[in-house]
């Protein structure tokens, strides 16, 4: 019960420190009315605004704070469970072998095909990589979500 009271406490402090104030920055940055059509002087002033500079940091910080915590976990469940760890290595070793194997095959798509307006253009490499990751990550979805909804199953079939 007492390390239950500690998750507790420290879950409170992440939502008092990280999430209220990412919550108010991001609010009054999306109520600002600042977007791409705004005039260029109107864009720096936001971009050097207390609040902008505020979502900023505690983004970066979050995602650096994310980092650092996935790696001491890792490490953690490698000392603890190896053969655990083993099988997360694995899972992205295969992960990574599917983006090569969907990078390596390229995509059909083009700037024109895609109809992209403006002066935005992407070489060949960058369309295959996202076109890559976007698929990898839908694998990725696509096989998670099927084995939750027949995990039980799985489950008894392994059992019996």
């Amino acid at each position: 019960m007492d390390n239950e009271k500690k998750l507790n406490i420290l879950g409170l402090i992440i939502k008092v420190v990280i999430a209220v104030p990412a919550l108010i920055f991001g609010f009054i940055v999306m109520t600002s009315g600042v977007n791409a059509d705004s005039d260029d002087t109107v864009k720096q002033n936001f971009m050097e605004s207390f609040a902008f500079n505020g979502v900023m940091n505690i983004s970066y910080y979050a995602i650096i704070l994310a980092v650092i915590l996935v790696l001491l976990f890792f490490v953690i469940l490698l000392v603890t469970r190896p053969l655990q760890a083993v099988k997360s290595i694995l899972g992205i070793i295969v992960a990574a072998l599917l983006f090569f194997v969907l990078y390596s095959m390229g995509t059909t798509d083009t700037v024109e095909s895609l109809n992209v307006q403006g002066d935005i253009t992407a070489s060949e490499a960058t369309m295959n990589f996202t076109h890559a990751g976007i698929y990898t990550a839908i694998i990725g979805l696509g096989i998670c979500s099927v084995l939750a909804m027949f995990m039980g199953l799985i489950v008894k079939l392994f059992r019996n």
